[in-house]
């Protein structure tokens, strides 16, 4: 494959803390079709999985190391270490309040040194393992919200457990805060040391609250807000998307934005079928979310029973914005490079088409046919797809890129 390095609009408005002046970098409008061959290194799992430790119940997350060793949360209490051919290699991790064990983990990442992370709702912790899955620390997140303590869990982890800690650097990750800010927390104490590393733009008038129960329960939802889409790139900085059009930013270590990476592709208007399908999926996202899993205390779980009428006619009576945000999803390889998705058509909306970018400005193509976005990037082209079965068994295929796209 042929790697064009394309012009560059250079916007020199101001300096950053980098060092660097902020630039636009204009992509071509049309795509330019990358072939995409997947070979498959491994599957395992499923309901006609033989050995034990393959019987998979929810996969909450995953994560390589830097030999290619696989790591998969399986809920509800334990971490189950693959090898670069599928072998089982261990497990660890169970239910308690003591050193390595888990209140209700909800994502895990693997920093480049093996270290494993995993985020915990019902501790408000992020607990640490080292190589063999020996436990390190548990770094406690103090956060200060005075009305919410007993929904602590059930309403403000359920936003960020979609995020999780994502490895920023060695020592340290980025997570968001599930409404408009990616933090970032330094992982090498006992307790987490929280700091904004990146505000996101939101439409006026949409800005979610949080911090009372009033805050959270008031105002109306909207529909078809731009989602903050972001992952970490080796030394420090990340790539992030906040806004309704293609404008992928790239920023270095201290969080100041180097670069907007800008392709000229419109947002597309919302009908009344979008925003009627957007209710539906909405409502059907709420059933689906009633199983809290872990050691949710009782009057936690009332309480959001009690909230769920509400809920239902908030998504009933849901505002919308005009227009439907360009992409989709956005991940960082192994290697640095970006693979940006685009939202795909009603109703397949995660099989859009996914640009592959670096982090300097060079659009390398787009892949050639439909593709829902790995969960997991590893190295030497590693990806890991969490999907199910027909008997709704969680299946793990573990895939391997050509060297042109990693």
């Amino acid at each position: 494959m042929t790697r064009t390095l394309l012009p560059a609009c250079l916007a020199a408005l101001f300096l950053t803390g980098d060092g660097h002046a902020q630039e636009t970098i204009e992509l071509p409008g049309e795509d330019r079709p990358l072939a995409l061959e997947l070979s498959e290194a491994y599957r395992i799992g499923s309901a006609s999985a033989v050995a034990d430790w393959e019987l998979l119940n929810v996969v909450r997350g995953a994560g390589f190391d830097e030999a290619g060793n696989l790591y998969l949360l399986n809920s509800p209490y334990r971490v189950v270490a693959v090898g670069p051919d599928g072998s089982f290699l261990g497990q660890f991790g169970r239910a308690g309040g003591g050193p390595g064990e888990f209140g209700n983990p909800r994502q895990l990442d693997v920093l480049r040194s093996g270290r494993i992370v995993v985020t915990d709702m019902r501790r408000l912790a992020f607990h640490v393992f080292g190589l063999n899955g020996v436990f390190e620390r548990r770094v406690r997140m103090e956060l200060d919200m005075p009305d919410l303590r007993v929904l602590q869990n059930a309403l403000y982890w359920t936003r960020v457990e979609a995020f999780g800690a994502r490895p920023a650097r060695e020592g340290a990750a980025v997570f968001s805060d599930g409404i408009r800010k990616i933090m970032r927390t330094d992982l090498s104490s006992d307790e987490a040391r929280i700091e904004t590393f990146v505000e996101a733009w939101a439409p006026p008038g949409t800005e979610a609250k949080f911090g009372s129960l009033a805050d959270v329960t008031s105002g109306g939802l909207w529909g078809f807000v731009p989602s903050l889409v972001f992952d970490a790139l080796p030394g420090g900085g990340i790539a992030f998307s906040d806004s309704y059009a293609y404008a992928v930013k790239v920023t270095g270590p201290s969080g100041q934005v180097l670069r907007i990476l800008h392709r000229p592709i419109a947002p597309q208007p919302v009908t009344a079928r979008l925003k009627r399908a957007e209710i539906d999926r909405r409502l059907a996202e709420l059933i689906r979310n009633d199983d809290l899993g872990g050691d949710v205390p009782a009057n936690a779980r009332a309480m959001l029973a009690g909230l769920r009428p509400g809920q239902v006619q908030a998504i009933e009576e849901m505002q919308f914005l005009p227009e439907l945000p360009v992409l989709y999803a956005l991940r960082t390889t192994w290697e640095g490079n970006l693979w940006v998705q685009r939202r795909g058509e009603e109703p397949n909306v995660d099989l859009g088409p996914i640009d592959v970018l670096t982090p300097s400005g060079r659009y390398l193509g787009t892949l050639d046919g439909p593709m829902r976005m790995p969960d997991e990037f590893g190295p030497d082209g590693l990806v890991a797809f969490i999907e199910r079965d027909e008997y709704d068994v969680p299946v793990i295929e573990v895939k391997r890129l050509p060297p042109g796209i990693r």
